[in-house]
């Protein structure tokens, strides 16, 4: 005992003396607008990896710190970051102040990453980009959604069906199952390998711990690759040292929604961590039933043009539910590299989406990932692996049939970036290799009279993937930026791309920036439509239709004629073409960004895109063995063109579509359609947007997005090319921020009525305006209470043709954070 009390005395001295020896910082945090002292700040001394939080009077203190010079670094919701270097020198405390600028004042300075693949300026970024402030990623925590945080962008098509399938998109060609952005989190494309769908509901990240969003609009493949076709949603995670403590949040709110999510970090030396939980369940309310009923409005439809279901809807079905979670490791070799390793996973499920044909229910799916990589100024590596797999019957609802999907993807990315001629030359170059498979007939659960169905042909499926890439930046004066970057790809399943990027980025004046850009991208076809195979609907009985072509065609030549077209029960089949190419995309840009006079930021691009062989819809006609023309018993060729004739005419009485879709499958005759390349596509288009502080804290801000499509050329007539974009597209909104204590804001979102084709189905997205309000107000500097409403007035309205009629939705979330 004695030895104890001596051991703790001798350490007690120690750390006095050592105090006293050492040398500290001290600092105060304020506002640089009122000189308010800050609560609740955030500041990081990079060297020592230490993190505290600023105190009631604004007030932080690092101690115990050898001589030398130190990087302090004061972040904070809604604040622009800043970073000091400060000397300490002996036993003295050096004291520091910061005066922090609300980030929506500063949208010029604020650091972005997606468009050249490497942290700069917004206003010199060679690229149209939007940004979703972190502010506004911690108000979308009480609805939630990863979508919805950017339906408010400039130029960015959100389109909702259900309470989470979203679909986002940029200039135009958007899709009931849109693959036409790429998407990254963390470096990390969360795209299923089988179609390239995002499902939102399952992404393992919860949308409380993402620190930033970048959407890029226009071609991006010359630095992303394939898929960067319109553009690319760039997301990433909050580091372990920039988020130390535990985070709780639960939210609550209308049809039944429950989310409950918690994050912690901490760090241990040169280890940070962080573990992240989350958990959702709700009311799809949206989701009604669809099947056939003469009783109802529109026959049991919730609009004309629909597909009708053949099975019931239960209610389970419209539960969606999700489990997520993750888990990473930081070592920080030095002040500017690390190792990370993290793995994630997820488990959701009761999901309805739109597709070629009607709509599909995924009942559950799995996604477990891990990553780890290199991170350092000049050298970046990241190798990834991660899983999809439908343990349930993922169910088509306009037919009888089910799917599944099990994939793996492997792939591996590195980058290497470095300047010369005294900084005015930075080159990056890089290289990625990524390996896919997919199987669709692996014992996943059904429920009888349902079967396993394959939904490929051949099945297990196998895609290499390999790029290599390289851009230039010169800093040909003060005030001139030149851009050149080129890329090229490879693959298994399409032939090489070469896609080439350039661009100028002139600043007359700072914090303002001109630039003209040109682009190339590509959109590989996915595993489906290379090789789909699955039913296009239920079968049709035509033995009546060969018994009225016999009948009617021995009227008219007035002999018995007997067609032998051995039609009876006829399966109709959804085909892939083995046959497609990429879709290619050319854009050229001009675009404006700055602030023009004080506490105005205004942002305008315009562009002009070429789209060529684009992969239509399935179609009739286009199978590989169409039906073969009718041979006779008589063998008079003048009298099997009239029963050609005869044949069309009474098969379009049941369905105009069904003589072009007539083909011989297997031998037999089928129903078929299949996608193939279509058509030269001209689109002009414009994005504008402007905010306004009134004061420090009260700003309006508005956006508007214009677009024009023209069909220079079609080769398949059959096929109606429609952008699936409305021409006009309005935002507004109205907020008050008032920084690490209360911000509320009301948006207004108009779109006017446009026409969509998805598939098989045609009909129009009527106009819509919607009207959401969100709030948030600290009721300690660790507590937020926040609600989102979205669709405030409650006006009934859907977004795609074949969604749901959406409804209000208000949610209210309690956020709780022990530092």
């Amino acid at each position: 005992m004695r030895f104890l009390v001596l051991t703790i005395v001798i350490l007690l001295a120690f750390e006095a003396i050592h105090a006293k020896e050492a040398g500290s910082i001290a600092g105060v945090v304020r506002d640089s607008a009122t000189g308010e002292l800050l609560e609740g700040i955030t500041v990081t001394c990079v060297e020592v990896k230490k993190t505290v939080a600023t105190s009631k009077e604004g007030e932080f203190q690092f101690s115990f710190l050898a001589d030398g010079r130190y990087s302090i670094k004061v972040t904070g919701i809604g604040w622009m970051p800043v970073i000091k270097k400060v000397e300490v020198r002996g036993t003295e405390s050096a004291k520091v102040e910061f005066m922090l600028v609300q980030s929506a004042q500063s949208q010029g300075e604020i650091i972005v990453y997606a468009a050249s693949r490497r942290q700069e300026k917004l206003t010199g970024a060679p690229a149209a980009l939007s940004v979703v402030s972190p502010l506004a990623i911690e108000q979308g925590t009480a609805h939630g959604s990863v979508g919805k945080t950017m339906e408010h962008l400039v130029g960015v098509d959100v389109v909702q069906n259900g309470s989470n399938d979203f679909n986002i998109n940029s200039r135009g060609f958007n899709n009931s199952i849109n693959r036409r952005m790429l998407v990254l989190i963390d470096g990390r494309d969360p795209s299923t390998p089988l179609i390239n769908l995002n499902e939102w509901n399952s992404l393992s990240s919860l949308l409380g711990d993402i620190a930033t969003i970048e959407v890029v609009h226009g071609p991006g493949s010359a630095l992303y690759g394939q898929n960067a076709y319109n553009g690319v949603v760039n997301i990433r995670t909050s580091d372990p040292r920039d988020v130390l403590g535990t985070r709780v949040s639960l939210t609550a709110g209308e049809w039944e929604t429950y989310k409950g999510s918690i994050r912690h970090a901490g760090e241990m030396g040169d280890l940070a961590y962080k573990l992240t939980f989350g958990y959702s369940q709700q009311l799809n309310y949206s989701i009604v039933s669809r099947l056939r009923d003469s009783t109802k409005p529109n026959n049991g439809l919730e609009y004309p043009g629909l597909a009708y279901d053949v099975r019931p809807l239960t209610d389970d079905a419209r539960r969606p539910f999700a489990i997520v979670g993750t888990a990473r490791l930081d070592y920080h070799l030095d002040t500017t590299s690390r190792l990370l390793f993290e793995g994630g996973y997820s488990n959701s499920g009761n999901e309805f989406y739109v597709n070629q044909t009607g709509r599909i229910l995924i009942q559950q799916v799995t996604r477990p990932f891990a990553r780890v990589a290199y991170n350092s100024d000049r050298i970046n590596v990241q190798a990834l692996w991660q899983n999809r797999t439908a343990p349930k019957a993922q169910l088509v609802y306009n037919a009888m049939a089910t799917s599944g999907e099990k994939s793996d993807v492997l792939s591996i990315d590195a980058q290497y970036n470095n300047t010369y001629l005294n900084d005015k030359l930075r080159i990056i170059v890089g290289a990625q290799h990524e390996r896919q498979y997919v199987n669709t007939t692996y014992d996943y659960q059904v429920t009888p009279p349902d079967v396993v169905m394959p939904l490929l042909s051949p099945d297990d499926q196998f895609g290499t993937f390999t790029g290599g890439y390289t851009q230039a930046e010169f800093r040909a004066a003060a005030s001139i930026k030149l851009v050149g970057a080129l890329r090229v790809d490879g693959s298994n399943l399409f032939e090489t791309q070469i896609s080439p990027k350039a661009g100028v980025v002139f600043e007359p004046a700072t914090g303002q920036s001109f630039r003209l850009t040109y682009n190339r991208s590509f959109l590989r076809p996915s595993f489906a439509d290379f090789y789909r195979k699955s039913p296009a609907g239920p079968p049709v009985n035509l033995a009546g239709v060969e018994a009225t072509v016999d009948s009617v065609t021995s009227q008219i030549v007035g002999q018995q004629v007997s067609s032998n077209l051995n039609l009876g029960v006829t399966p109709q089949w959804n085909l892939g073409n083995p046959t497609l190419v990429p879709e290619k995309a050319q854009s050229i840009e001009i675009g404006y960004r700055g602030t023009p006079i004080n506490k105005v930021f205004v942002d305008v691009s315009g562009y002009f895109n070429q789209r060529t062989d684009l992969i239509s819809a399935p179609l009739g006609g286009l199978a590989p063995n169409v039906f073969p023309p009718v041979e006779s018993n008589t063998g008079n060729d003048a009298w099997n063109h009239v029963a050609d004739s005869v044949l069309a005419a009474e098969l379009a009485k049941i369905n105009p579509n069904f003589p072009a879709r007539l083909a011989t499958y297997n031998s037999s005759a089928a129903l078929v359609i299949a996608p193939t390349n279509i058509a030269v596509v001209n689109e002009m288009g414009a994005e504008i947007s402007a905010g306004y502080f009134i004061t420090n804290e009260l700003s309006v801000s508005a956006n508007y997005a214009y677009l024009d499509v023209t069909v220079k050329d079609n080769s398949v007539s059959a096929q109606k090319i429609l952008p699936n974009t409305s021409r006009h597209r309005i935002n507004g909104a109205l907020e008050y921020i008032d920084p690490g204590k209360f911000d509320a804001g009301i948006q207004l979102r108009y779109v006017e009525g446009f026409q969509w084709i998805a598939g098989l189905f045609e009909g129009r997205v009527p106009s819509y305006a919607v009207l959401n309000l969100n709030a948030g107000y600290y009721v300690l500097p660790e507590l937020r209470a926040s609600i989102s409403v979205f669709n405030l007035l409650d006006r009934e309205h859907y977004e795609i043709f074949g969604g749901t009629i959406l409804r209000r939705q208000a949610t209210g979330t309690l956020t709780y954070t022990f530092r």
